[in-house]
C-alpha cells in the first residue's frame, strides 16, 4: 500500500486542476480579445472610408486626407491623372507606385483585407479617384503580448497563493485524521475504552469515524471472546486432567495392592475387588478419552441422513441403553408415523445419553419419552422425576465438563454427554434444549424434573 502524503496529493491535484482551468481561461480570453481588437481595427478602418465618401466634394483633397489621418491609420487619394495626395505607406513594406491600387473590387464598399500585420481598404470617389486607407495591427499584437505576460504572471502568483492556502486549509480540514491516529495509538497502548464518538455521521469523516468505532467495538468484543475462550480452555484442560487423574490414581492404587499381595492367606476377595476396580476405572478413563475425542471432532462430523421413523429410533435407543432403559415409558402417537431425515446412529447416541442422564437423576423415579411432530419438526421429549434443572443452569448444562450436582456425577460421568448430544443434534439440522416443565406446548403428563427436548427435521 502506497502511503503518499494525503495533504501533498490533494494540493498537487488541486494545483493541477487550477492550472488547467487558468490555462483554458487564458486561451479563451486571448483568442476572444484578439478577435475583438482586430474586428475593432477593421470597423474603424471601414468607418474612416465611409467618412471619406461622405466628405467627398465638400472639402478639397488635402483637407479630406488630413481629416482621415488618425492615430494608427494612413490615407492616400489617387486620381486618374496619377496625382497622389497623402502618403500612407506602412513601415512594414512599400505602398507601391501611384495608381496601382485601382478601383476597389466589389463596388464602392470594398471589404477590409489583411496582408500580414497590415489592414487595407479602398473606396472609389467622384472623378474616378481612389481613396486608400491602411493601418497596422502591430499595436494590437503588442497589446496582446503584454496581456499574455500579465496573465502568465497573474496565473503564477495565483497558483502560488492557492498552493499556500490549500496547504494551510487542508491542514485544518485533515485535523480529524490526526485525532483518529492519536485515538488509534491510545487504543493500541491499552486505552480500550476510548472512542471517536463523531457528532455527525452523514459526512465522509463522520462515517469513517463511526466505522472506526464499530471496528474497535468488534475487535474489543473479539478480544473478550478470545479471552473467555482461553479461560474456558484452561478450565477445560484442568478439569480433564483432574478427571483423568482420578481413575488413573485408582488404577495405580489397585495395581500396587495386587503387587504387594504375596498370595498367602485367604485374600482372594481383596484381589478380585482390586482387579474389578482396575477394570472399572480403566473403562471410566477410556470413556472420558472417547468423549473428549468426540467433543474435539464435533465440527468435523458428517452426518448421513436417511428417511426413517422417529418412534423406532426411540425404541432402539431404549433397548440399547440396557439397564438404564428399564422402566422407561415410551409414548408414541398411535397410527401416526413421524418420519424424519436424520442420521440414525447420531439420534440413537443422543437418546442413549439423555436416558443415561435421566436415570442417574431419578434412579427410582419415572422417566417418560414422548414422540410427536409439532410445528413441522419431529420431536422427542425426555422427562425424568428427579430434582430438575434450575432456570439459570438450563443452558449451562450443555457446556463441556459441567456437572450440576453429585447426583448427576455419581457414576463418574465427565459432564460431556449433553455437550456431545447437542453437537450431534445440530450437525443434522436439529437441536437439543433444556425446557421449562411448565411450558404449555409440551406433551401432558410429564414428570416435573428435568425436561430435554430433541428436535429433528421431518422427512
Amino acid at each position: 500500500m502506497r502511503t503518499v502524503s494525503l495533504r501533498r496529493r490533494v494540493v498537487a491535484v488541486a494545483t493541477a486542476v487550477l492550472a488547467a482551468l487558468l490555462l483554458a481561461v487564458g486561451l479563451f480570453v486571448d483568442a476572444d480579445l484578439g478577435s475583438r481588437l482586430r474586428d475593432d481595427a477593421r470597423t474603424r478602418l471601414s468607418s474612416l472610408a465611409e467618412l471619406g465618401v461622405q466628405l467627398d466634394g465638400t472639402v478639397d483633397d488635402q483637407t479630406l486626407v488630413n481629416r482621415l489621418q488618425t492615430a494608427g491609420a494612413d490615407a492616400r487619394l489617387e486620381s486618374d491623372e496619377g496625382t497622389v495626395v497623402g502618403t500612407p505607406g506602412p513601415l512594414d513594406g512599400p505602398a507601391g507606385p501611384p495608381g496601382t491600387a485601382g478601383p476597389a473590387p466589389g463596388g464602392p464598399k470594398a471589404a477590409v483585407t489583411q496582408d500580414g500585420d497590415l489592414l487595407r481598404t479602398s473606396r472609389t470617389l467622384r472623378g474616378d479617384r481612389v481613396l486608400v486607407l491602411t493601418t497596422s495591427l502591430r499595436p494590437v499584437e503588442d497589446a496582446l503580448a503584454q496581456f499574455r505576460r500579465s496573465m502568465l504572471l497573474g496565473a503564477l502568483a495565483g497558483l502560488a497563493l492557492a498552493v499556500v492556502a490549500s496547504w494551510l486549509l487542508l491542514g485544518r480540514a485533515l485535523a480529524p485524521l490526526d485525532t483518529m491516529t492519536a485515538t488509534a495509538r491510545s487504543i493500541a497502548d491499552g486505552d480500550r475504552g476510548r472512542r471517536l464518538d463523531p457528532d455527525r455521521t452523514d459526512t465522509e469523516l463522520g462515517r469513517t469515524a463511526a466505522a472506526f468505532d464499530r471496528m474497535i467495538d468488534s475487535l474489543e468484543g473479539a478480544e473478550e471472546r478470545a479471552t473467555r475462550s482461553r479461560d474456558r480452555m484452561q478450565r477445560f484442560l484442568s478439569d480433564v486432567a483432574h478427571d483423568l487423574r482420578t481413575p488413573l490414581a485408582a488404577v495405580t492404587a489397585a495395581a500396587e495392592r495386587l503387587l504387594l499381595d504375596t498370595g498367602e492367606g485367604p485374600d482372594r476377595r481383596a484381589r478380585e475387588e482390586a482387579a474389578v476396580r482396575i477394570v472399572r476405572e480403566a473403562r471410566r478413563a477410556a470413556q472420558l478419552v472417547t468423549d473428549l475425542l468426540s467433543v474435539s471432532r464435533l465440527e468435523e462430523l458428517q452426518p448421513r441422513p436417511v428417511r426413517t421413523g422417529l418412534a423406532p429410533l426411540v425404541r432402539a435407543a431404549v433397548e440399547e441403553a440396557g439397564p438404564l432403559g428399564r422402566g422407561v415409558d415410551v409414548r408414541a402417537p398411535e397410527g401416526t408415523v413421524v418420519e424424519v431425515v436424520a442420521d440414525p446412529d447420531h439420534v440413537r447416541r443422543v437418546l442413549v445419553n439423555l436416558l443415561s442422564n435421566a436415570r442417574r437423576a431419578a434412579p427410582a423415579g419415572p422417566v417418560v419419552v414422548t414422540v410427536d411432530r409439532p410445528d413441522g419438526w419431529g420431536r422427542v421429549v425426555v422427562a425424568d422425576g428427579g430434582p430438575g434443572i434450575a432456570p439459570a443452569d438450563r443452558e449451562r448444562v450443555f457446556d463441556r465438563l459441567v456437572r450440576l450436582d453429585p447426583a448427576r456425577a455419581g457414576d463418574g460421568g465427565a459432564g460431556l454427554g449433553l455437550s456431545i448430544s447437542r453437537g450431534l443434534a445440530r450437525s443434522g439440522g436439529g437441536d437439543l434444549r433444556c425446557a421449562d416443565p411448565a411450558e404449555v406446548d409440551l406433551p401432558p403428563g410429564l414428570p416435573r424434573g428435568a425436561v430435554l427436548v430433541l428436535t429433528v427435521p421431518l422427512g
